[in-house]
């Protein structure tokens, strides 16, 4: 028979002569360390995939998501322009947002309308509530008077998101973003 040449431990990593060929531990207590290592790592990645299904179905997590790449999608789209609501140019060196026109607590079913959103500035989205009636002077010029008054109009029963809805929507501004960005 073939002597066998010396391995490394997979648990304390020392050097040994192994019995057989299937050895991967140099001894009894290195054989219960290595068995309660991989348990543990067993048991963490059940934890991750648990915790991946959770999220792929936590409403307010997709949410989340969705909403960051729209956003990202408006600044990106809008990169070029001025702030909507106070003209800072594009070269302006602060904070940009994705401001909504109409809020998303006032129009939930607009949150993700890009009619309804747009490059602006951090002062006028944060200090000036959105600074709206400069906004609404702008969106005209922008979009046209009709597809405002589309937004202004109040519907009687908003859409209600799922968590596959926002996985959607994610995965839809996630590809328009990758399309701008080439």
């Amino acid at each position: 028979m073939k002597e066998l040449k010396p391995k490394k431990c997979k648990s304390c990593g020392d050097m040994f002569k192994p019995p057989s060929s299937f050895a991967t531990v140099c001894s009894m207590a290195c054989t219960l360390d290595y068995m309660d290592k991989k348990k543990a790592l067993k048991a963490k990645k059940e934890h991750v995939a648990q915790k991946r299904d959770f999220l792929a179905n936590d409403k307010s997590f997709q949410k989340a998501k969705a909403q960051k790449s729209v956003n990202e999608f408006i600044r990106l789209r809008d990169a070029n322009l001025p702030c909507v609501s106070c003209d800072k140019p594009a070269d302006w060196g602060g904070q940009w947002h994705a401001g909504h026109y109409k809020t998303v607590g006032a129009r939930p079913d607009l949150r993700f309308n890009e009619d309804n959103v747009h490059k602006q500035c951090s002062q006028c989205n944060n200090f000036l509530s959105g600074n709206l009636a400069q906004y609404r002077i702008a969106l005209i010029a922008k979009i046209g008077s009709q597809r405002v008054l589309m937004l202004e109009i109040d519907i009687e029963t908003p859409k209600k998101y799922t968590a596959s809805d926002y996985a959607a929507i994610h995965a839809e501004y996630s590809a328009k973003i990758k399309e701008l960005k080439s």
